[in-house]
């Protein structure tokens, strides 16, 4: 579902870089909500925390781009059209990297100490609807380890491989399905894991687990509740 809503937003928001509530776009003055994005050679890139880069020396030392105009800062009119160079949230003068195994029109890294290995990646927008996969569509049984982070984490707390890795999957696939789930959070936030899945891709596949106390789900489509078991698999290692 947040793959979907990924693609949705990628494509009508980078039109112009950013969405309003406002009916009239030549109105000035207004509230952006911006989207994370950076523009170059005409390309629009999306920021993705779904995609991980599996190795960090698969980020290149070639910059292929870098920042001119943070638009979040100054633009205030919902008619602003991105141009080449213009980021929402990135410095002026971030540098963009290409990343071994895709097209500067595919992929750009940007360093980032608070992720995940080192690195926040950003996809560009026609490509993200046929490139970021569903939970439904990553190749299970090509699945090597798969790493469990506390959310905010970029270390992982716990790293499942083997007969674990096998029954962490059969748990998740085997879930019960429903279109509508009300969190029973009461008195308590969730717990959010992220999980992310490497593979033979260069890239791996981030998704979030919850357990609200009452159900541990996460949503590859709909929401998706996990047998008890599970909570064994996600708890950190003793000692």
């Amino acid at each position: 579902m947040a793959r979907m809503m990924l693609a949705v937003v990628a494509a009508v928001l980078l039109l112009c870089g950013c969405s309003t509530n406002q009916t009239d776009p030549k109105r000035t003055d207004v509230a952006i909500d911006w989207v994370d994005f950076v523009k170059l050679d005409g390309h629009s890139y999306t920021e993705s925390w779904e995609y991980v880069i599996k190795d960090p020396g698969r980020v290149t030392n070639a910059v292929v781009g870098e920042v001119k105009f943070k638009v979040a800062d100054v633009v205030t009119n919902s008619s602003y059209h991105a141009k080449d160079g213009d980021a929402a949230f990135l410095e002026i003068g971030t540098k963009l990297y290409r990343v071994e195994g895709f097209s500067t029109s595919e992929v750009l890294a940007v360093k980032n100490a608070a992720s995940i290995g080192g690195y926040r990646l950003y996809v560009e927008e026609n490509y993200a609807q046929t490139a970021l996969k569903h939970y439904k569509d990553i190749a299970k049984d090509k699945v090597e380890r798969i790493e469990l982070f506390h959310q905010q984490d970029i270390r992982p707390y716990k790293t499942l491989t083997g007969v674990k890795l096998k029954r962490f999957i059969q748990l998740l696939d085997s879930g019960e399905d429903k279109q509508n789930y009300n969190p029973q959070f009461g008195d308590r936030d969730s717990e959010d894991y992220e999980m992310v899945f490497y593979t033979d891709d260069p890239i791996a596949y981030a998704f979030i687990l919850y357990d609200d106390g009452a159900h541990v789900y996460f949503t590859p489509w709909n929401y998706r509740i996990v047998d008890q078991e599970i909570r064994a698999l996600i708890q950190p290692v003793s000692g």
